[in-house]
């Protein structure tokens, strides 16, 4: 684990890696691509978890990692198969394995594979320079967003979604378990361009850089 500061306090720039805990050798990513976000992000404050709040993120997240299976080359049609096993949709397998009452999870980086990513969040807030290494608020809502990269493990996670939608069958995340993300780094800025025609302090606007490696390879992960 590395924790590191850069940028002192009159800098328009502040970034920091809050994770950095790869494998014992290091391994060119198998894959790379960003997902995006802009409107709210809220922390957690005591004893509100910010359930409901923290799914909308996954809902804002859910159609870009769906349309990441349909088109990489190393996703699309992507069966699982080996000695001694059925050739069947990796997609619906894993579906099958992260049910949640009426949901069925497909996380990207999951153990079965074998796999963990790196985050790179460039983090654009309306916050004067500097205030991201004076405010304790930004840590919050850090938490929120690494909350919404996982599936959800307990219906009350869902925030009163307790149905997906037509849309949403299967559910796409990005991993199974936070422990699955080994290294994060976020970069600060100003947002020079309102959210939703708002400089609201609670907005955000979002480039998150995933990187996915196999840390031990197995048949299910061979071609990545």
């Amino acid at each position: 684990m590395c924790v590191c500061l850069s940028g002192g306090l009159n800098s328009w720039r502040n970034g920091y890696t809050v994770r950095d805990d790869p494998p014992e050798y290091e391994q060119a990513p198998a894959m790379e691509f960003r997902l995006t976000y802009e409107g709210p992000l809220k922390g957690a404050s005591q004893g509100n978890t910010r359930a409901k709040h923290k799914h909308e993120i996954r809902k804002y997240f859910h159609p870009q990692l769906k349309r990441l299976w349909e088109t990489h080359p190393l996703l699309k049609g992507k069966k699982r198969d080996g000695p001694g096993i059925e050739p069947d949709s990796y997609i619906e397998y894993l579906a099958k394995r992260f049910p949640l009452g009426p949901y069925n999870f497909v996380p990207l980086v999951n153990d079965e594979m074998k796999m963990t990513c790196g985050v790179d969040i460039l983090f654009l807030r309306p916050d004067a320079p500097g205030e991201v290494i004076q405010s304790g608020d930004i840590d919050n809502r850090l938490k929120t967003l690494f909350d919404t990269f996982s599936r959800p493990t307990d219906m009350a996670n869902l925030g009163g979604y307790d149905e997906p939608d037509e849309t949403e069958k299967p559910f796409f995340c990005l991993v199974a378990d936070d422990s699955l993300i080994s290294r994060v780094s976020i970069d600060t800025d100003m947002l020079l361009e309102p959210v939703d025609g708002t400089y609201d302090q609670s907005m955000a606007r979002l480039i998150i850089s995933v990187t996915v490696s196999p840390y031990i390879t197995t048949w299910e992960n061979n071609g990545f």
